[in-house]
């Protein structure tokens, strides 16, 4: 038996479905960050290489061959086995005594997330017409908002009955559910959405893959411009990954209240945030071909003063809740375009190698660099008596983030002319 999504809509509510326990699995270790830090014995900068750069890295690295992977073999079969590897994975966290243990752990919950989304995607793109590929994505990409809430939430309900190590292993326990069902998917033929014939999509190797986007690097400065836009827009969620230990910290929160208050605001405000992404980048497209990546410009442009008042604003719970609320609807708006994009300007055939590319410049130079930075600035600046470190630190770290702001410009004013 297996689903066939007659419509591409019933493939598109599985894959968003498996898409949020990857999130949740992904940032339960950022909603215990006090815990695991006290427990382990880490620094800031130990726990922000765990939640970055050492998941990230392995992430990226084995995403690259995973897009290959999904351009030539099954995707169900790939996305069913990479499930598997996480959850087990994330249950082992559960086990870690030192930062060592539970940096293994990470680095192999990274290679097994690093399967679903170029294989998910580049499904999606095979099912959905052009005119719709923004807002999937954008709906694909729910899985983040909802993920991450649902971890924040999650670990708010068990951890005071199961403290942090019991919760891993119950939600890892939970993904291979997950992994039998995705093996019931149905493949769509490659480039059905463009009724294109098997014969006009080769089929190589990865050496072949990459040569393909070689290429396609050299011939299109759209697709370079928007994987650096990505990166210096998720370099700015990187550092957010301390946000509840900094609520904590210089805000006077307990754990399970920021884990709650947090959840809420990502389960609301990035489901907002992820749908007037796709529906105003589809209809930014409409009205021109460049109209995507323009449109994150202008929201990017008018977001960066609302990150710094959120940083800075004395705590009064309204003002501070409102900033709260609309960067985490900010954090979503950009993934539809995003993948959309890069998957528009490459030959069908590659778009699960596109997909993985742009996830490569997203996750280790934004997601983990960003996470890298803003814990190497904290403890210096914790170790010069810096007052309000965290929030010094978090601020600085996001600075790189305005470079988004004219790569998306030039990215849409460059395809408005092709």
């Amino acid at each position: 038996m297996s689903i066939p999504a007659r419509t591409g809509y019933g493939l598109l509510a599985f894959l968003t479905l498996l898409n949020v326990l990857n999130f949740a699995d992904r940032y339960l270790m950022a909603a215990f960050g006090s815990s695991i830090m006290r427990d382990l014995e880490l620094n800031n900068f130990q726990f922000t290489l765990l939640t970055g750069l050492v998941f990230s890295f392995f992430y990226v690295v084995f995403g690259l061959f995973a897009g290959s992977l999904a351009d030539r073999h099954s995707r169900p079969r790939l996305i069913a086995l990479g499930i598997v590897l996480w959850s087990v994975l994330t249950a082992a966290t559960g086990l870690a005594r030192n930062f060592l243990q539970a940096a293994l752990a990470r680095v192999f919950i990274g290679v097994g997330e690093a399967v679903l989304t170029p294989a998910a995607l580049s499904m999606l793109s095979d099912r959905m017409p052009a005119h719709r590929r923004g807002l999937a994505a954008a709906v694909y990409y729910l899985g983040i908002p909802i993920g991450i809430g649902s971890a924040y939430l999650f670990a708010g309900l068990m951890g005071p009955t199961l403290g942090w190590r019991g919760t891993f292993m119950v939600l890892g326990s939970v993904g291979v559910l997950g992994a039998l069902a995705a093996l019931m998917l149905r493949d769509p033929p490659r480039g059905g959405a463009e009724a294109l014939s098997a014969e006009v999509l080769p089929i190589g190797s990865f050496r072949d893959s990459a040569l393909g986007m070689a290429q396609a690097l050299r011939k299109s400065p759209v697709l370079l411009l928007t994987l650096i836009g990505g990166a210096a827009t998720i370099f700015v969620q990187g550092g957010a990954i301390l946000d509840v230990v900094w609520w904590q910290r210089e805000h006077g929160y307990t754990e399970e209240l920021a884990q709650q208050i947090t959840g809420g605001l990502f389960l609301v405000g990035g489901i907002l945030g992820a749908v007037l992404g796709g529906v105003g980048s589809d209809l930014a497209y409409k009205r021109s071909k460049g109209g995507r990546m323009m449109f994150l410009a202008v929201v990017y442009l008018l977001m960066a003063p609302v990150s710094i008042v959120y940083r800075l604003v004395p705590m009064e719970p309204a003002l501070f809740y409102t900033c709260a609320f609309v960067l985490s609807a900010s954090m979503m708006i950009p993934y539809g375009a995003m993948f959309s994009t890069v998957q528009e300007v490459v030959p069908v055939n590659l778009r699960g190698a596109a997909v993985a590319l742009l996830i490569l410049f997203n996750t280790l130079i934004g997601q983990a660099g960003g996470s890298a930075a803003a814990g190497y600035l904290i403890d210096v600046l914790i170790a010069q008596g810096i007052d309000r470190p965290m929030t010094w630190g978090l601020l600085l770290a996001g600075l790189p983030g305005l470079i988004a702001i004219p790569s998306f410009w030039f990215a849409g004013r460059i395809l408005a002319r092709s």
